[in-house]
């Protein structure tokens, strides 16, 4: 299971600081900041909207009066900063770009201090970037802000990428995005549950071992999108198995984790709620967001949260493995018992002067068996057999069905030399047909039971209430068919009490038997 920093904090920004270059309030970083998401048209983001509840400044500034948009540079996960241009009621242009702290600074040759604009020198360079690192190991998420004037133009002016240089840096906007009161519990309750969990975000290092620290997740190791980069994918492959923590990644590195990670044999969940989160999301085997997603988000995903908390996680974990669970022990009964059926009836052929049993009574057989395993998704699992992912095992399935199969035609040949040496049956092929029909029916039923659980049946697991009820009924119906109206025409005869007597025995020592033989197979196989 994958996530992103933003999936584990509440999505409630708020616009803690805005700061000057040497980390003073500063009421001009954020006007410039409120310009710049005011008229910014692209798909804004967490971080405008928390600038925007700043409605007063819309009044103070005349943001649509005095401020006209002239351009706009988008934003993209190689630059990570957007600029927008606009024009005051002078004709004066000025670009304001924001975005994370190194790729604007690294644009900006000047500085404002207090109004002032001062060449901007690498020895304090440094000092604030250290501002922004505070910020970030105090858990804020912090951008960088700067401009530059220019000349407007008697035609409309283009900008483009190339204009985004020789900047003034302005200052830094912190915004504040808590952990998700549930976060640690429910990475708790995954990692119980024998779910890898690594987290992939966009953000910096040191904002990203922040918030892993407030939900429990250990920071040992952390591996960089600019890391990534030089890796090909054999390094990836051995570089991704070690770390459980990826920070500054741009989409592409999160789609290449995810990819590298499938192509190792993992089944792959990933939970996104941003614009960079669409690729991985595609890409994950479960894409998982959030109703406040962004729509690309959501369209990109397979599952779509409607609660804001993430314990939902582990109780999809829990009930998606109950379900497999449920399904593979329906194909192991279902199987088992075919298996076992054929057997039986081609060794009876071989032997009988008649038909083991009608075909009428074959398909009534099948009929009530299928109705007693309807109440199968009811039932629950064991809880160790949740505590670890499972894989579609063919191979597994097709052993247990191998060893488990025949043990019902052993009964089943105890049952023939049953009806025609002791009830000489060898002249009523009416009563042989019944008897066998009842003792097959009521084993496959009973046998449910037995596969259904790894432990000890009735004793260590007992079965859902419906699907116990379910059997007796069907069982009680089956029995009955022998005696009722419709005995003469599905080709049934009354019992002798013997034979009932004898069937008790025969499915005491069935299930004995088959509950060893489970035993062993699970001993020797594994669960």
């Amino acid at each position: 299971m994958h996530r992103k920093t933003g999936t584990l904090t509440q999505g409630k920004i708020v616009l803690e600081k805005h700061l000057d270059a040497h980390g003073d309030p500063s009421e001009k970083a954020l006007e410039y900041g409120y310009l710049n998401s005011y008229h910014h048209t692209g798909l804004k983001n967490l971080l405008d909207e928390a600038v925007l509840t700043h409605e007063e400044l819309e009044e103070h500034l005349k943001a649509k009066e005095k401020y006209r948009k002239i351009d706009e540079i988008p934003f993209d996960f190689v630059r990570r900063r957007m600029s927008v241009i606009v024009e005051d009621t002078t004709g004066l242009n000025t670009l304001i770009c924001k975005g994370a702290v190194d790729e604007v600074l690294s644009l900006c040759t000047r500085v404002e201090i207090k109004g002032e604009v001062i060449e901007a020198l690498p020895e304090y360079d440094a000092k604030r970037r250290q501002i922004a690192d505070d910020l970030n190991s105090q858990g804020f998420r912090v951008i960088a802000l700067a401009y530059k004037q220019m000349p407007g133009a008697t035609d409309e002016p283009t900008y483009a990428i190339k204009d985004e240089s020789d900047l003034i840096l302005l200052g830094f906007l912190a915004f504040l995005d808590p952990p998700k009161a549930t976060a640690t519990e429910a990475l708790e309750q995954l990692r119980q549950l024998n779910v890898d969990i690594k987290i992939l975000t966009g953000d910096n290092e040191i904002i990203t071992t922040y918030i892993c620290k407030e939900v429990g997740v250990p920071v040992e190791h952390l591996l960089l999108g600019p890391q990534i980069e030089g890796m090909n994918e054999a390094e990836l492959a051995e570089a991704v198995s070690a770390t459980s923590i990826f920070a500054r990644l741009a989409p592409v590195h999160k789609e290449r984790i995810i990819r590298v990670l499938q192509s190792k044999g993992h089944v792959v969940g990933f939970m996104g709620d941003g614009i960079n989160d669409a690729p991985a999301l595609k890409a994950a085997d479960v894409g998982i967001s959030v109703d406040s997603s962004v729509d690309i988000a959501k369209e990109s995903s397979d599952i779509i949260l409607l609660e804001n908390s993430l314990l939902v996680l582990q109780q999809g974990v829990l009930e998606g493995r109950r379900v497999f669970g449920n399904i593979v022990k329906y194909i192991k009964m279902a199987a088992s018992s075919s298996f076992g059926n054929m057997f039986s009836v081609v060794g009876a052929s071989a032997f009988l002067p008649f038909l083991p049993m009608l075909p009428i009574q074959v398909l009534i057989n099948n009929l009530l068996y299928d109705f007693s395993q309807t109440t199968i998704p009811t039932d629950e699992v064991d809880a160790e057999w949740l505590t670890k992912p499972r894989k579609w095992e063919i191979d597994e399935i097709l052993r247990f069905i191998l060893c488990i199969g025949p043990i019902s035609s052993i009964f089943d040949y105890l049952t023939f030399f049953i009806m025609l040496y002791v009830f000489n049956c060898w002249n009523n092929p009416t009563l042989f047909h019944t008897g066998w029909f009842i003792e097959s029916f009521f084993t496959q039923t009973l046998i449910i039971h037995v596969i259904r659980t790894n432990k000890i049946p009735f004793f260590q697991s007992r079965a859902s209430w419906p699907l116990i009820l379910t059997s007796i009924v069907i069982v009680a119906v089956g029995a009955w068919l022998t005696v009722s109206p419709l005995a003469d025409t599905l080709g049934f005869v009354p019992l002798p009490p013997l034979y009932w007597g004898l069937l008790a025995i025969i499915l005491v020592c069935y299930v004995v038997l088959t509950q060893l033989v489970k035993t062993w197979f699970y001993r020797r196989y594994g669960d």
